[in-house]
């Protein structure tokens, strides 16, 4: 019995990352050409278009949406398929990437052809703010202030994003704010407090390491007031997927949190700035998205030995008081 057509249609953001991706595209499509798969590219022309096509397919079962630009460009798409039965599969085509990079998206050509004709279908959670949905992380603090001071400049790219953290890190000012994690109040100084879906800002800066796609719960980061002279061990914490261990950090999963008040409008969701009115509401939608995954891909992978026992040895430092907490 012959295998039946799978329609794919790729949604191309032309000018994410490297701003060559319609081309990306063609070779990509030309490499994965089957005759048990019927392949469609769309090119966009404008902020929101992303959105209106992947209404149209919201009902589909027989095809797979396909977003081929950042985390931004997923956003739009995914947020129109929450609770649909059309999946989206990704290609990472952004500067950051957070969730392909989490759920281990290949970089290679040849290697995404192979993910999308033979992924699995998995049903994800969503994050919610107010009325946005979010699929990595969103929040306020330090993190906000860097998205809005990134996205008002021209220039893309890691290298601006590191010389922008290393610019506003010194002269940045914790935020004063309220909120409560399922009815658990907190008030105070914040240097930062970041709601995550996925485990990961993108570029591999662990954010929180122990999040999982599909377990009905968001993780809070709260980052409070450091030190300065602490801030390159944070930073390595962050890339070395153990900033959970880190002091002044505290960690709390939650399905609803409402922030009553911010001293600062900035909050950032899936990379983007937003200018955030109080109070509002951050929850999460249990597996209320289809998104294809590589073949082999586990939604909660068990960590390696190497990060297990670097943790391990990080909370026997810090459990009996040896460095400085808040």
């Amino acid at each position: 019995m012959a295998k039946a057509t799978r329609k794919l249609c790729f949604i191309v953001n032309p000018i994410a990352g490297n701003g060559k991706n319609k081309d990306y595209c063609t070779q990509l499509m030309a490499q994965i050409n089957t005759p048990n798969a019927e392949l469609h590219c769309i090119e966009l022309e404008r902020t929101g278009q992303a959105s209106e096509i992947a209404k149209q397919y919201t009902n589909r079962t027989d095809c797979t949406l396909i977003s081929v630009g950042g985390d931004g460009t997923f956003n739009e798409i995914a947020s129109s398929l929450v609770y649909a039965k059309v999946p989206v599969a990704i290609v990472p085509r952004g500067s950051g990437n957070g969730l392909a990079r989490m759920i281990k998206v290949p970089e290679r050509k040849k290697d995404i052809g192979r993910y999308l004709l033979s992924g699995q279908e998995k049903q994800v959670d969503v994050g919610k703010v107010n009325n946005q949905y979010f699929f990595c992380t969103c929040g306020f603090g330090f993190d906000a202030h860097i998205a809005a001071v990134f996205n008002k400049g021209k220039v893309r790219g890691g290298q601006r994003y590191v010389k922008s953290v290393l610019r506003q890190l010194l002269s940045y000012s914790p935020v004063e704010a309220e909120f409560t994690l399922d009815g658990k109040e907190y008030k105070g100084k914040f240097f930062l407090v970041t709601f995550s879906n996925a485990n990961q800002y993108g570029n591999n800066a662990y954010i929180a390491p122990d999040a999982d796609l599909s377990d009905g719960l968001l993780h809070a980061t709260i980052l409070h007031p450091f030190p300065q002279v602490l801030a390159p061990l944070m930073t390595t914490a962050l890339l070395g997927g153990f900033i959970n261990k880190m002091p002044f950090i505290e960690t709390v999963t939650f399905k609803k949190a409402e922030i009553k008040s911010v001293s600062s409008p900035c909050f950032h969701c899936d990379g983007e700035s937003l200018d955030m009115q109080y109070p509002t509401t951050v929850e999460v939608l249990n597996k209320a998205l289809r998104l294809i995954v590589p073949k082999r891909y586990h939604l909660n992978p068990q960590r390696n030995d190497r990060i297990k026992l670097l943790n391990d040895q990080l909370e026997s430092i810090f459990k009996d008081g040896k460095m400085i907490h808040y």
